[in-house]
């Protein structure tokens, strides 16, 4: 097994989840499930997303739409505050220029 993925029957053993809620984060394109040597696997670096996701899904009861949609406008504010931090980068090198 590759060390930056955790088997995914393993996964769904750990975090106590139905494989068909981690079928349908993978099919809306959520998290990443990949096949390899006739198994699947979950990047480690999909683990945040998936615990964010099972938070939304088991202790919120947000369902899937739910979790779709608020995923695009936490990824939307994200993308917002980065552009705003560079234009404020921006902002302060100009003044630099003038100071």
């Amino acid at each position: 097994m590759n060390t930056n993925k955790l088997l995914y029957s393993e996964c769904i053993r750990i975090y106590n989840v139905e494989s068909t809620f981690i079928d349908s984060l993978s099919e809306s394109g959520l998290i990443h499930v990949v096949s390899q040597d006739e198994e699947r696997y979950i990047d480690y670096e999909e683990l945040p997303k998936l615990e964010q996701f099972m938070r939304w899904y088991y202790d919120l009861d947000i369902n899937m739409e739910g979790i779709e949609a608020l995923n695009y406008l936490l990824e939307k504010v994200k993308t917002l505050q980065e552009e705003i931090q560079q234009l404020k980068n921006e902002l302060r090198f100009y003044k630099s220029l003038f100071s």
